[in-house]
């Protein structure tokens, strides 16, 4: 059940990891294929002029994917339950969405995580899929990759519905919601490239 709380509160409480740790996923593989599909996606070309690391730009986007800096923080925050806050492999997630004054809390648990090369590309990516209580079912995926013509592509791939009846009631909202969040994550993801400063020094 979805259970708002003030903003405020919900960002000074402790993170309760326990509340989600021992929920199980609601959406695997062998079930999404038929589920809406949302791709979302951009392209960070090499600049025309000017110097431009590539490599430097990449280690920007991936220090945020990693680092799960992937939503402007007045709108989402995601706490992981691990040593260092980073993703990693069966990681739970904490999600705090805010809407307003109000704040929402859910949880998700990253089932893939690749970092590395990929078909001669630098590339970096992670997958998460909902758990029990979350308002949707699903599976989200983020990533970049750097190719060959130094420039870095950024995409986002989910699979979801409804997952609660709520949810379902006031769907048109919450499509317009989920649409929006992803065109900021998107446009968060290419300032990270874009600018020009040491790999991670950006909160």
């Amino acid at each position: 059940m979805l259970r708002p709380r003030l903003a405020a509160r919900l960002r000074s409480d402790p993170v309760a990891f326990e509340r989600w740790q021992r929920r199980p996923i609601t959406a695997a593989d062998t079930e999404i294929a038929e589920w809406p599909l949302d791709e979302y996606a951009t392209l960070v070309p090499r600049p025309s002029v000017g110097s431009w690391d590539s490599a430097a730009a990449f280690e920007r986007v991936r220090d945020r994917i990693l680092d799960l800096r992937l939503f402007p923080p007045q709108s989402i925050v995601l706490h992981a339950d691990t040593p260092d806050g980073r993703a990693a492999l069966g990681a739970t997630v904490v999600q705090h969405l805010f809407l307003g004054p109000l704040g929402l809390e859910s949880g998700v648990r990253i089932t893939k995580l690749q970092d590395g090369w990929e078909a001669g590309s630098r590339h970096v990516s992670l997958t998460w899929a909902t758990l029990e209580g979350h308002p949707e079912r699903g599976i989200e995926t983020f990533s970049a990759s750097l190719g060959a013509d130094a420039a870095i592509r950024l995409g986002i791939h989910a699979r979801s519905q409804p997952g609660l009846l709520l949810v379902r009631l006031v769907s048109p909202f919450a499509r317009r919601l989920q649409v929006r969040l992803s065109h900021r994550s998107l446009a968060l993801l290419s300032a990270a490239v874009a600018f020009d400063q040491p790999a991670g020094a950006a909160r």
